[in-house]
Parts: structure tokens; C-alpha cells; sequence
């Protein structure tokens, strides 16, 4: 699995692995811990998950920084999920 996560330091968003516990941003160098990480997603392809990340990227430079609430949240991961069971991947 694959975690859309933003950075610590300068807020770019970025993916990384489920299975690591640390995550070094390519921008900044800032070292991000998962574990203290709010998770966006959790892509089974890397590709999809950075896909996802370029898209929230966009929204949050639009948005001038300001993060998802809880609710924006919520509707993201319940309009992803339902995109994974019409692509089959459940």
C-alpha cells in the first residue's frame, strides 16, 4: 500500500510506503514521520497514489494552503473507494 501524506516542513504532498516509518520529502529534505502523518489515501499502485497527490496538490494550491477538513477528507476516501470497486480491485 502506498500513503498520500503532505510534508512536514514545506507542505508538498507526497506519497510513500506503508511500511516505512519515516518518509524524507524530495523538496525540502524535511524528514516526515508516518506515524504523525495525516493520511490522505491508501492506494494499493504507486501510481494512483501519485496521481491523487498531484490532484491535491492543485486543490490545496488553489485553496492558498488551506487543508481539507474532516468532511472534505471523508468524501475523498468514500469517492476513491468507490472508484477501486468499479475498477475491480476489491
Amino acid at each position: 500500500m502506498y500513503l498520500v501524506i503532505r510534508c512536514g516542513g514545506c507542505s508538498h504532498m507526497m506519497t510513500a510506503p506503508d511500511y516505512r516509518h519515516h518518509m524524507l520529502c524530495p523538496i525540502c529534505g524535511v524528514t516526515t514521520a508516518l506515524s504523525d502523518s495525516r493520511i490522505y489515501v491508501s492506494c494499493r499502485e504507486r501510481e494512483v497514489a501519485e496521481h491523487i497527490a498531484d490532484q491535491l496538490a492543485t486543490i490545496l494550491r488553489k485553496r492558498h494552503g488551506t487543508d481539507l477538513t474532516d468532511e472534505e477528507l471523508l468524501m475523498l476516501r468514500q469517492r476513491y473507494a468507490a472508484w477501486e470497486r468499479q475498477s475491480g480491485w476489491s
